[in-house]
């Protein structure tokens, strides 16, 4: 009994319900912001946009990343080859980089690594804006420690080193390759293909938006980013081979089928959402969601209007959030040294990069598309166009609805290592970088 009662003094403490406005890492963040400075402005030259994508599949099968039920197994084969796929843009002034790659999310490790590399190229923290298309049948071994091996295999350096050596060749070749462009936003209402995993579609929302961006060269040669909240789970775990899940499957088709040369997925805000289909198995799944989504994409991104601009700015800035826990009950969680010792420490920052009229964001989470509307009506009033990203090199778990963070859930309990009222303060963070960045001269 006695022994039991140490343990427990050593291990738990009650869940810190402080509002976040009253606590020391929210004033120390709103001093950062205060201070954050704007990389770029609108005094450049007319954009120039490069692109470029490099093959992520090894030489030999490693650890598949995304389900702890395959406990850290290696893919079979490969059923279609991973990519990572950058832009570079620039206007003589300043110059950005966004990049996608075909992985779970972007390890902190290989976000290391790739600054490593890019260092004396002019890429740092305050022009690069990163993200995943967050499938869930690509390569791990990615993240040391207890949890990294539960959802990534078993830790390899030497992967970590391939990432992040691919990612700086794709993003010094798009840089190789700059062409003045044109640049234009639409959204495409495809709310028949995402459903609210977390608390079903009668009590929460969705974010309904697949957006995109459409880029068309002096050159002649036209790109498409691209972007959607439906998780890339189509493939579960059981699926035992390297796969892009259908953000791979739906660049491959728009490169193949359309008038596009060149096309990007970044996931959305992937957080509670899923991917909405008949019963279908897992690759019949992938062909569902790509073809209700090509159809759709091609009679809209044809009437996009286009419009040259001078106008790209980036930021990157650091947020202070509450010590870190695991929950075992809804008011009761393990003390944070625990997390430390079985995850590491976390520095998560959000990252802006407007192009023009179009404003992307970064996080370093799994942001929930319940969060995404007041976020987009805010700026669409002021003729902005966001693009809100999940996975942007650091990861604190699941950011999501305020209201729900008692539910005994996945998204809520198990991944929901910060504390409450995180929905809340990113939407605050997202307001804030946003507005700063677009009233950045």
């Amino acid at each position: 009994m006695l022994v039991s009662l140490v343990l427990a003094l050593i291990l738990l403490a009650p869940v810190d319900r402080t509002p976040y406005s009253e606590m020391d890492y929210y004033r120390q963040t709103m001093e950062r912001l205060e201070d954050l400075e704007i990389a770029g402005s609108s005094a450049g030259d007319t954009l120039a946009v490069g692109w470029a994508k490099i093959n992520l599949t090894p030489d030999q099968p490693v650890p598949l990343a995304g389900y702890g039920k395959r406990r850290g197994a290696q893919y079979t084969q490969v059923h279609d080859s991973i990519y990572v796929r950058a832009f570079v843009f620039s206007n003589r002034a300043h110059k950005a980089v966004y990049l996608t790659a075909d992985l779970l999310i972007i390890p902190p490790l290989v976000y290391e690594a790739l600054l490593q590399k890019l260092n004396g190229s002019g890429f740092g923290p305050d022009n690069m804006h990163l993200t995943a298309t967050h499938s869930h049948s690509s390569i791990g071994g990615w993240q040391p420690g207890f949890v990294g091996s539960l959802f990534s295999g078993e830790f390899d350096p030497v992967i970590v080193d391939f990432i992040a050596q691919k990612m700086a060749d794709a993003i010094l070749s798009a840089e190789s390759d700059l062409v003045k462009a044109s640049v234009g936003f639409t959204a495409i209402q495809a709310q028949n293909l995402v459903r609210n995993r977390l608390v079903g579609d009668m009590e929460g929302i969705v974010d309904p938006w697949f957006r995109m961006m459409k880029i068309v060269r002096d050159d002649g040669s036209t790109a498409l980013l691209t972007s959607y909240a439906a998780h890339a789970t189509c493939l579960g775990g059981s699926f035992m081979e390297l796969s892009g899940d259908y953000p791979g499957a739906l660049v491959r088709a728009i490169e193949t089928d359309t008038l596009i040369d060149f096309a990007a997925f970044g996931a959305g805000a992937m957080g509670s959402m899923a991917p909405l289909a008949p019963p279908l198995s897992d690759l019949e799944e992938i062909d569902y969601m790509t073809e209700n989504l090509i159809d759709q994409i091609m009679l809209l991104q044809s009437v996009i209007p286009m419009n040259y601009t001078t106008e790209l700015k980036s930021s990157q800035l650091s947020v202070g959030m509450r010590e870190p826990h695991f929950r075992i009950a809804t008011h009761t969680r393990l003390r944070p040294w625990v997390f430390r010792q079985v995850f590491g420490e976390v520095q998560p920052t959000i990252n802006s990069l407007q192009i023009g009229s179009q404003l992307i964001i970064g996080t370093p989470c799994d942001f929930s598309g319940e969060l995404i509307d007041p976020i987009d009506q805010r700026l669409k009033a002021e003729g902005i166009y966001p693009m809100v990203h999940s996975f942007n090199g650091a990861y604190l778990g699941y950011i999501t609805k305020d209201q729900w963070y008692d539910r005994n859930k996945y998204e809520t309990r198990t991944m929901n290592w910060f504390g409450p009222y995180n929905g809340s303060y990113f939407s605050e963070l997202i307001d804030s970088v946003s507005n700063k960045t677009v009233r950045a001269r």
